[in-house]
Formats: C-alpha cells, sequence, structure tokens
C-alpha cells in the first residue's frame, strides 16, 4: 500500500511484525474500572459546581446608599503632566487620569461614615475599597508620589480633596522630577 503523504525511493520496513517482539500483547482494560474512574469524576464534577457559580470570593456592595460622595479634584500648576492613581486592592492599581500644565482632572470616590471605609465604584457600581491614592509625574507616578491623606475614621465621612499640584523641583523636565507636591484649595 503506497502512503501518499510520504515516500521515500528507499524501503521502509514495517514495524508491525517486528512490534510482537518488543511488546507482549496487553489485556483489555477492565470495565470495572472504567466504571470507577468515571465515578470519581463525576464526583469531582459536582462537587466544585457551587464553586464555580459562586466565583472567586465575596460580592462587593453595589451602590451607593449609605455612602457619602467625596469630591477629588487635582489641578496641575506645575509644567509637567501630571497622573492620579488608585490602588484598589494590594495587587491591583487604576489610574484615575492625567492633567496636563493648567488642566483639572476630577473624580468621584465614596465613603461609608460608618466604618471610615472610602470606596471607588467600577462600571458596574461595584464598591471598590481605596487602598491608597496618589498622583505623581505622569510615567513616573509612583516614584514623585504625593500620598493623598485618607482619614478612614469610623463615624466620620471623608473630606473632599481639592487640591492644586505640581512636580518639584520647578522647571524639571520628566527625568529630574524629584517628586510631587500637593497643596489643598
Amino acid at each position: 500500500m503506497t502512503n501518499l503523504f510520504f515516500s521515500s525511493p528507499f524501503p521502509v520496513p514495517s514495524l508491525r511484525s517486528r512490534a510482537s517482539n518488543f511488546f507482549p500483547p496487553q489485556e483489555a482494560f477492565p470495565v470495572t474500572e472504567l466504571i470507577r474512574i468515571f465515578t470519581a469524576a463525576l464526583f469531582v464534577a459536582i462537587g466544585t459546581a457551587p464553586a464555580v457559580a459562586q466565583g472567586h470570593g465575596p460580592t462587593p456592595d453595589r451602590g451607593t446608599e449609605g455612602l457619602e460622595s467625596v469630591a477629588f479634584s487635582i489641578e496641575n500648576t506645575g509644567e509637567l503632566p501630571l497622573s492620579c492613581n488608585v490602588k484598589l486592592a494590594h495587587w491591583y492599581s487604576l489610574e484615575l487620569g492625567q492633567a496636563a500644565h493648567g488642566v483639572t482632572l476630577s473624580a468621584t470616590l465614596w465613603s461609608n461614615p460608618e466604618d471610615g471605609a472610602v470606596f471607588l465604584l467600577n462600571p458596574i457600581g461595584d464598591q471598590m475599597p481605596v487602598e491608597r491614592l496618589w498622583c505623581g509625574v505622569a510615567g513616573r507616578s509612583w516614584e514623585t508620589r504625593f500620598e493623598m491623606p485618607l482619614k478612614r475614621r469610623a463615624g466620620e465621612a471623608e473630606n473632599d480633596m481639592i487640591l492644586s499640584c505640581a512636580a518639584e523641583p520647578a522647571g524639571a523636565v520628566l527625568d529630574e522630577a524629584a517628586q510631587t507636591e500637593c497643596t489643598r484649595r
């Protein structure tokens, strides 16, 4: 029989005749073993179904009920563009936006006066806890950051954060900027 996918000018020895010399005949796989494997797989699938349906963890609260809005407004009074960022979890940061010279960047945060927690709402309204909030030179915001003070006191709502910010030293180029300074307006 000719193989259409492989042709060789040399004769190819058949392995079929020699295979019986190397490999002894095997017994058929027992049906009871198949039933045991199938049953184990079924129990694993049924046991993990609730975990898949529930997701990876607790569902965050949604909406603004019981929360007070916190205005966040940064006016860039310096020459270098600034970037403001928020750390929502120990592993996740989000850029709120950038502000060039003379531009004001605004966002709305939310405060829970009962426990002092501060939140940023995602597009579907989930309350994402804010761990840190900072502004710094765009492209180097962490190295040149000014951290916004968050009081997080139970029984008190967070104050509005309306600030003027600029990279220091004044007149520095991007690589020379050492820090960002912000003052309340």
